[in-house]
């Protein structure tokens, strides 16, 4: 029963994810327009930088957010999404 819940929530997160990415990860555009969009957030330059400098990933010399990533967002204590629930 609890794997169930789990795959809800990781389908959940894949919906949202690919809604916003074009290929297999979010730009620091893409994630701005999903938080914007999607959970009425807004940030200055300075949070965004270093949003991305902590969690992007380094593909092709651009920094991007991949789905692994994207999850960990919202668990834990220090998850950048951790008050939001899907």
């Amino acid at each position: 029963m609890k794997n169930k819940t789990k795959n809800k929530s990781s389908n959940k997160h894949l919906r949202l994810f690919r809604k916003y990415s074009k290929l297999d990860h979010l730009t620091e555009k893409q994630i701005k327009k999903l938080m914007k969009t999607e959970f009425k957030l807004s940030y200055n330059k300075h949070i965004m930088s270093s949003f991305m400098s902590i969690w992007s990933l380094s593909i092709k010399g651009k920094q991007v957010i991949t789905f692994s990533t994207f999850v960990k967002l919202f668990k834990g204590k220090d998850g950048f999404f951790r008050g939001i629930t899907l």
